[in-house]
């Protein structure tokens, strides 16, 4: 995928992007072709194959950069405790979830919503504050059980609906990232 500064190529990856969306509005992803992809962004075939590698491509371009920002986990304290970190990881992926509900649905609806798991474990991977202090391998095990309860839970989301709020996500969201449903109830 290109990743320069040049304001034709990152204006030409936006017309992708958007014919992208208004084709999976009409039609499955498996049936959008990349002829059809450039004939409804009005770029040529060459031009797609310069700046994206695949219709794959164009999906991670459009959950990273394009149709929605992915969230933001930066952490409010220099110091939070465990619990006020995973608390404000989960409220941002709550309102990830919701503001971007329509595409969710579209990625679940295509079966292509592992590109949600993928785009949120780079997020947390390379975000310098999440668990900045762990060592490589568990961070990145980390991120990656984090990112695929997280997208399990869009996915359902989209599933069932969209009908949790913003809370009912975060509540949820915290509820099973903590592991408290393992945790003895209080006697």
């Amino acid at each position: 995928m290109y990743c320069g500064r040049n304001k034709t190529a990152l204006q030409s990856q936006r017309q992708i992007a958007q014919a992208m969306m208004a084709l999976l509005r009409v039609k499955p992803y498996a049936q959008i072709t990349i002829s059809e992809l450039c004939k409804e962004a009005g770029i040529s075939r060459q031009t797609f194959y310069t700046l994206f590698t695949s219709r794959e491509n164009v999906m991670v371009f459009t959950l990273q950069a394009g149709e929605c920002e992915t969230p933001e986990i930066s952490l409010p304290e220099p110091e939070p405790s465990r619990q006020a970190a995973l608390g404000w990881l989960c409220r941002g992926y709550s309102e990830y979830i919701l503001q971007n509900r329509d595409l969710i649905k579209l990625l679940v609806d295509n079966r292509i919503d592992y590109l949600l798991y993928d785009s949120f474990f780079e997020a947390m991977y390379d975000c310098e504050c999440f668990l900045s202090g762990a060592e490589p391998c568990l961070r990145s095990y980390a991120a990656s059980f984090y990112a695929g309860g997280i997208a399990c839970v869009a996915r359902r989301y989209a599933q069932e609906g969209c009908t949790t709020t913003i809370d009912g996500l975060k509540a949820m969201l915290l509820t099973l990232l903590s592991g408290e449903l393992f945790c003895e109830p209080d006697r």
